[in-house]
Parts: structure tokens; sequence; C-alpha cells
């Protein structure tokens, strides 16, 4: 069948645009059950974290639910893409309509959840203060014990220079830390610290931090829930124009799909 030149330009442009999105939701789908089935190899082999006793304490955490997310993100994306792809470069109506319908109902989804966003911020915002509370209270330990969330709020809080929810009053409720330091006059860990050397290895440039902590050791009165939210205000229209770009690709997209069946159900003369 043959096509005109809009027709065609359309057919490759989309054919390059969802293999792109499908090698990148088969990378995604392939590193996210690595990461559910087995998250210790894959922070240890990414250098996220250096302890090999991970695996002693590692046990199913939020980690893995996070992981279950990316699974069925990563899942639907290399199926959008594979669909998109094939049905453009097989001509086939069938796969191109499942194809725009699935991109219209994902864009109406997000629509909606940017406006519930918009009405419910200080209802989010609280959700995020009460989910980082419930993670560092459950399941943060010791560098020694360390399992999955402990290396992720490591890295956060070595990231943002940042300690605790809103402070390193926080760590007195988080019960595997308390049962697990080394002594009791400790009273934040090591990543609250300023820290020198590599960053995995959590050294702190002054020793006394953990019992001592001032300002000029560690960042002990600065809250990670905070930090978040001023990363969040201070990208805000970086995270709006990449929004706003998604929104525009997936309208052209469907554009694209929905005018490449109209073509391939009409013979060009």
């Amino acid at each position: 069948m043959a096509l005109d030149c809009g027709a065609t330009f359309a057919k490759y442009l989309l054919c390059l645009f969802n293999f792109i999105f499908f090698a990148a939701g088969g990378m995604v789908l392939a590193l996210s059950i690595w990461l559910a089935v087995d998250n210790t190899s894959f922070l240890l082999l990414t250098r996220i974290t250096e302890n090999t006793s991970l695996q002693e304490y590692n046990q199913p955490s939020v980690m893995d639910y996070g992981a279950y997310v990316l699974i069925a993100a990563g899942g639907l994306v290399f199926l959008i893409g594979f669909l998109g792809c094939c049905g453009a470069a097989m001509e086939s109506r069938a796969l191109l309509t499942m194809y725009g319908l699935m991109v219209i109902v994902i864009f109406l989804l997000e629509v909606t959840a940017g406006v519930l966003a918009g009405i419910y911020r200080a209802e989010a915002e609280e959700e995020l203060q009460n989910f980082l509370k419930h993670t560092l209270k459950n399941y943060y330990s010791t560098e020694s014990t360390a399992n999955s969330v402990t290396v992720a709020w490591n890295a956060l809080m070595a990231e943002l220079h940042c300690c605790g929810v809103n402070n390193f009053t926080d760590f007195e409720q988080a019960q595997r830390w308390q049962e697990n330091k080394t002594s009791d006059t400790v009273v934040l860990p090591t990543a609250c610290c300023i820290l020198t050397g590599e960053p995995t290895k959590f050294k702190p440039a002054d020793p006394t931090c953990t019992s001592q902590p001032n300002t000029s050791k560690s960042y002990y009165l600065t809250g990670c829930y905070g930090r978040l939210m001023q990363w969040m205000y201070d990208h805000v229209n970086t995270i709006m124009g990449i929004g706003i770009g998604v929104g525009v690709t997936e309208l052209l997209a469907m554009l694209f799909a929905f005018c490449l069946c109209n073509s391939f159900g009409t013979k060009i003369k």
C-alpha cells in the first residue's frame, strides 16, 4: 500500500519514537525485576553501597514495593512501545488503534493526577512526610545491620546534606537503629555528618560528630523532608516543563497513530 510523503514521515517517526520507548521500557523492566528479586546484589554492583553483609539483614520492605511499581511502569512502557513500533512498521490498523487508545488513557490519567495533586497538595505533602517517618521508624538500622531502606536513607541524607525527617531527634523513634547502635552516646548516624573521602564509605570529617553533633560537624538540625520540598520548589519549572513536553509528545503520538490508521485504510492512487 503506497503512502504519501506525510504519512511515510509519520510512520518512520512513530517507529523511531516507539522503538526508543520499547528499549527504555525493556531496560526499566529488567532492572526493576533484578531489584525485586535480589536488591542486595543490585545495590552492591551499582556501588550505591559497599556493605557486603547486606544480604544477612535484608528483607521485604518498601524498596520491594517500589520495585513492583517500577515493574508495572516498565512493562506498560514496553508494551506501548511495542504496539506503536510494530503497528507503524507493519502498517497494522489494529495495533495502532490499541496503541492510540492506550496513550489516550495514560494522557487522561496524567492530567487527572496533575489536577488532583494541585487540589490536594497539602495532603500529598503530609503523606510524603508520613511515609518518610514510617520508613525511618520501622526499617532504618545501623550500617553494620543495614537493609535496603537503610542504604536508601543514607544515600538521601548524604546527597541532600540532611538528617532524619525533620532533624536528628527522629532517630529516637528508629527502633532498629536504637537496638543496634554501638553506643548509647551515639545520637545520629554517620550519614548525617559532614563526610570526607569516598561517599559510599560514609566517613565523617570529625569522628565525634555522631555523639557530639553541631552545625560545624553535621547537618543534624536540617530535615530531609524540608530539603526534598525545597528541591521540588527550586525545580518546579523544570518539572512542569517536562510534564508539558511529555503531554505534547503523547498528543502528537496519538495524532500520528490515528492519521496513519486512516492512511492505511485508504489506497493512494
